[in-house]
């Protein structure tokens, strides 16, 4: 078990169990702690310097995100991810993207078919190995990209998608560097031109890659 700072930060009024889960989450899909180690109740604790019922509040909201299991004799040990823990995420939010993909093609206006030519601008200056910033940036298009879908409740769902700690800790440890980026930038663009001419099978074509665990642009 690494070291890890003190979460707790003036005027931050939030239950201590929520912080001392943030840090613990955000230093997993980091990889600042490796699968297969162990976060022990009281060794956490004695770390934040709190007491052992905010952590094991913590640590259950871990296991129910699939970030860690509880091993009986061993304690919360950090998860590993498997092939099939990224192909499962990739095939459940294609699928919904798509969906809300089409029902927004044809929406757009011209302010956000901009914003989101800005965003792949953006995207293609970023340092191609900073995880946390492709994954952002790569988050915000997604997201622009469905902002006309009439459906609100699948924004809202896909946006819980792109927020859940297990689809974080995918996108941002796997596949890094220039080619995968100029990839991604291509296909974007190949998706904002498809949207001006409101051409949705395009559209969900081109997703496809960025939603498929098995291609060299996944992301």
């Amino acid at each position: 078990m690494i070291s890890m700072p003190h979460t707790a930060k003036t005027g931050d009024r939030r239950p201590l169990a929520v912080r001392v889960y943030e840090q613990i989450s955000s230093d997993i899909i980091d990889g600042k702690i490796a699968p297969g180690s162990a976060l022990v109740q009281e060794q956490v604790a004695a770390q934040y310097g709190v007491s052992r019922t905010p952590v094991r509040d913590a640590l259950t909201q871990l296991t129910l995100e699939g970030l860690a299991t509880l091993v009986p004799g061993q304690g919360y040990i950090v998860n590993d991810l498997t092939a099939r823990d990224v192909k499962d995420v990739y095939e459940v939010r294609y699928t919904l993207e798509a969906l809300a993909a089409r029902q927004a093609c044809g929406r757009h206006t011209a302010t956000q078919l901009i914003r989101l030519r800005s965003m792949i601008d953006e995207f293609e200056t970023l340092d191609p190995y900073d995880a946390a910033g492709l994954f952002e940036t790569g988050r915000q298009f997604h997201a622009a990209l469905i902002e006309p879908c009439p459906n609100q409740y699948l924004r809202t769902t896909l946006a819980a998608m792109w927020d859940h700690p297990i689809q974080r800790r995918i996108t941002m440890t796997y596949r890094q560097g220039p080619e995968h980026q100029q990839n991604m930038a291509r296909d974007h663009r190949r998706i904002l031109e498809a949207l001006k001419i409101h051409d949705a099978d395009t559209v969900t074509e081109v997703l496809r890659f960025c939603h498929d665990p098995n291609d060299a642009r996944t992301g």
